[in-house]
Formats: C-alpha cells, structure tokens, sequence
C-alpha cells in the first residue's frame, strides 16, 4: 500500500466517507504525494498524456499573435501574462521565443506570471526558462497578486479539467452524491442519503436525468473564474480546455459522466487505482463558466473550438510558412507538419477541445478586435 493510500483510508476511518472532490484533491495535490505536486505527473508523449504546446510550437506562437493584438487594444504601456497551472513552462517558452522574435517591443514590457504548485515543475521550469530570466516570475495562487492587479492576459490551457470535482448519481427521484468509503479495507463508491443543496441549486435548470445517470460538478472552476476576474484589471481570459455547453456535457447519452483517468496515455475509469501516479479529469461545462464570468464582470468575446480559434488567429499563415521553408521534407517534417495540423483539424484536438475569450474593463475598444477569420470549419461548437 503506498503512502498516499493509507493517508486517504485513514483520513475515512476517522471521518467517514469523503466527497470524490476531497479524494481527487488527496490523489493530485496532496503536498508530498499528490500526481501534480510530488514531481509524478508525467506530461508529454512519452508521457501519461500530453497537451496541445506538446504537440509542436505553432500553438504558442499562434497564442502569441493574439496577446499582440491584445496589447495594442490595451494601449500599451506594462503588459502581463499570467499563466494558472503553468507546469513545466512548455507554452510559456513558446510564447516569450515567438514575441521575442516577432514582436520584441512587446517582449521587452511583458511580465510572465508561472502560477505552479508543484516544486518539481517549477524547477523544470525554470530550467527551460532561463533565457527569459527578465520576463518571468512565479506565484503560488491567483490570489497573491492582489485585487485587480493585472493589466493584460490570464491564460488558462488545460487547468480546469483537472481542478477536483464533485460527482452524483441520479437515483430515487434525485441526484445523490458519490462518496468515497471503505469495505474490508478497499475503496468503494456509496451515495449520499439526502440530496445535496449545491449540488441541487447547480443543476436547477435540469429536470431530465435518466435513471442511473452520472455526472461532474466542478464547482472549483467557478471559484477559479471568479479569481481570475478579482485579479484582472483591465485584460482578456483565455480558457482553453476539454468540454462543452451544459446542455451536451449532461446530456443522458453521457450515462457515466465524463470523468477519466490516464495513465501512460491508457485511460480509464479506475480513480482507486494507482493513486498519485495517475491523472484524474472530466470534461468542463463552459456554460458555467460564461455565466459565472458575466456576473463578476468578465464579458464573453468569443466560445468556438481550439481549431477555430487557433485559424482565427493565423495558424494557417505558420502552418504555409513551415511548409514553404520545407519543400524537399524529410519523414519527421511530414510529421511535424502534420502535428501543427492536428491543432485545428476537425476529428483531433482541435474539435475536441475549446476556446472561450473573454474581456474586462473594455468597451468599444472591443469593437473589430476578433479577427474575420479566413476559413470556418463546419464542425459546429456545443
């Protein structure tokens, strides 16, 4: 048994059962012996699993053209990046190579903010990160850089799908909890015996469960959108995640959720297994995030998917420029190329996940500043 699994079972023989958030926070954030925090987490293709800046540079350098376009809507003058969930600061160096070439007014006035927890990547990261020594700085929370501290973009890729979640079960006429609990010394799942009010207040617009029928409530990304609002002075959020609208994300075609847990690029639905070594995540329900960003005072500016983003901001015009410079290519640029392509392409990653903008504290100078895209892809955005 190892360390962080008798925490866990201890943790319920002394309280009883706990809430799968609780569970999910001990299994990746515990401080010595959670996946992200203990240096276990394993991001990569030769990894658990690997996220879009994996995949090739294009993903930052497109991101970088929009935090141009972003800067001169602001005005100029002091300019920042913050980045939640930073990990090993793979974005971030593809971002500051890109502006430092392309745009190095904006690089000379721009502030990088690594928000990680975890020691290990951090430590990573700053390795990586070396030759932007200037440009980068590292925070713990959201919350450490004060109340409407930040001029610029907070930029958020692949974080809310793996902040810990609550899940319930439809059953007896309504949603009960799943709780964590122990039988003969092995993790079992059980059901609350009364009905959440939270949980009953989230899903208050519903009325449709099928019986049996699973589901995520990530309510700690409402809190993180809410942070992220207090910390925003005048600026953008970009989110780019895994997840749809409400009325698809809990749909009764989804009878078990979304959740999954990955494990050297296996996935699965074995939380109880591997504890601390496996990743643990579920879809994002972007409705929730639209309407808790209106009410603290974010503005929706644009939800499409990755794909469409990325070619609304000039992926293509890279994807052409790599192709130009490589006319006699060699396999790995074929692959290369086709990696970049896997960014925006209908049926990859570039359908699957999506891209909410949303702005603060701007008005007409919002007017004209997403761009009319050059191709519309027809895979449609739920």
């Amino acid at each position: 048994m190892s360390a962080l699994t008798e925490i866990i079972k201890n943790e319920i023989a002394d309280k009883g059962p706990m809430t799968f958030e609780r569970f999910m926070e001990l299994a990746l954030y515990h401080p010595g012996y959670g996946y992200y925090t203990s240096g276990g987490a394993r991001i990569g293709k030769e990894r658990d699993y690997y996220t879009s800046p994996c995949v090739h540079p294009a993903f930052g350098e497109t991101i970088a053209r929009f935090l141009v376009k972003a800067s001169d809507t602001l005005g100029g003058g002091e300019f920042t990046v913050v980045e939640p969930g930073a990990g090993r600061g793979l974005l971030a160096s593809d971002i500051l190579g890109s502006l430092r070439e392309n745009a190095p007014e904006l690089y000379g006035r721009t502030s990088y903010v690594m928000i990680e927890r975890s020691p290990a990547m951090i430590s990573e990261a700053e390795t990586l990160l070396g030759g932007h020594a200037g440009r980068v700085r590292f925070a713990q929370s959201l919350g450490s850089l004060g109340a409407e501290g930040v001029t610029g973009v907070v930029l958020s890729n692949e974080l809310m799908d793996a902040l810990p979640f609550r899940r319930a079960r439809f059953e007896g006429g309504s949603l009960r909890e799943i709780l964590v609990t122990l039988q003969d010394g092995r993790f079992i799942e059980t059901t609350d015996a009364e009905p959440s009010p939270e949980i009953a207040q989230y899903f208050a617009w519903k009325d449709d469960f099928a019986q049996g029928q699973e589901v995520e409530i990530n309510l700690g990304s409402a809190e993180y959108m809410k942070d992220i609002a207090r910390v925003l002075k005048r600026g953008f959020a970009l989110t780019i995640d895994y997840g749809y609208l409400k009325e698809e994300l809990f749909s009764p075609d989804r009878m078990k959720g979304t959740y999954k847990c990955i494990y050297r690029h296996t996935v699965s639905e074995e939380p109880y297994a591997r504890i601390g070594e496996q990743d643990i995540t579920a879809h994002v329900d972007f409705s929730l995030l639209i309407l808790v960003g209106e009410e603290a005072g974010l503005r929706e500016v644009k939800y499409t998917t990755q794909g469409q983003f990325l070619i609304d901001w000039g992926v293509l015009e890279i994807l052409e420029r790599e192709s130009s410079a490589k006319k006699d290519m060699e396999l790995r640029e074929v692959k290369a190329l086709s990696a970049i392509k896997s960014l925006f392409l209908p049926g990859s990653m570039g359908h699957s996940f999506r891209a909410l903008l949303q702005a603060k504290g701007l008005g007409r100078e919002l007017e004209g500043f997403y761009p009319e895209s050059p191709l519309t892809i027809s895979f449609g955005v739920t």
